[in-house]
């Protein structure tokens, strides 16, 4: 035999390469079935994107938001807000919780609000008046800051003027 066939003298063929090592070999395929798992996951959305719909009806309106509930950092995503009158909105007013902007990138708001201020850490958008029978539908395109991680509370509230029409609750999770 040559030189180079022959194992050098601090390693035994028998405990490095023959002897058989069952707990290596199980935490090997431990860890591709998890790798696995996790691409799966992937593939089925569970992380995020697919946008799922909260409405709460009343007599006056209907109040629609359609946005994702799960995302990942980084990623860009539209929440869609409707708003359907069964009778005639003075002054149709969005009021979304510091849920929607906190760790969030936003650069518009279509169609633009009349006015928009604060109440407390909420955000208010007030439009003009919406006839019976019309729809409002509002979009805004987000993006998730990469360094966000965790749940949030997302609420909006509809209102004519001060007095609260509809309301909805939805939770986000962004995941690492």
């Amino acid at each position: 035999m040559s030189e180079a066939s022959h194992p050098p003298d601090y390693i035994s063929l028998d405990a490095h390469r023959d002897d058989d090592h069952p707990v290596e070999h199980w935490a090997r395929w431990i860890f591709v079935a998890a790798l696995t798992a996790l691409a799966i996951a992937g593939l089925a959305d569970v992380f995020g994107q697919r946008p799922s719909t909260v409405a709460d009806e009343s007599r006056d309106a209907t109040l629609r938001v359609q946005a994702p509930s799960a995302l990942r950092g980084g990623l860009v995503f539209q929440a869609r807000l409707e708003v359907a009158a069964r009778r005639a909105i003075r002054k149709p007013t969005l009021v979304l919780s510091s849920g929607w902007f906190e760790n969030m990138s936003f650069n518009t708001i279509l169609p633009e609000p009349e006015h928009t201020t604060t109440e407390g850490t909420d955000v208010v958008f007030e439009y003009p008046p919406l006839r019976q029978g019309r729809t409002l539908t509002v979009y805004i395109p987000f993006q998730v800051n990469p360094t966000t991680v965790g749940r949030r509370a997302q609420g909006v509230v509809l209102r004519d003027g001060g007095r609260r029409i509809a309301a909805v609750e939805r939770t986000l999770t962004v995941f690492p």
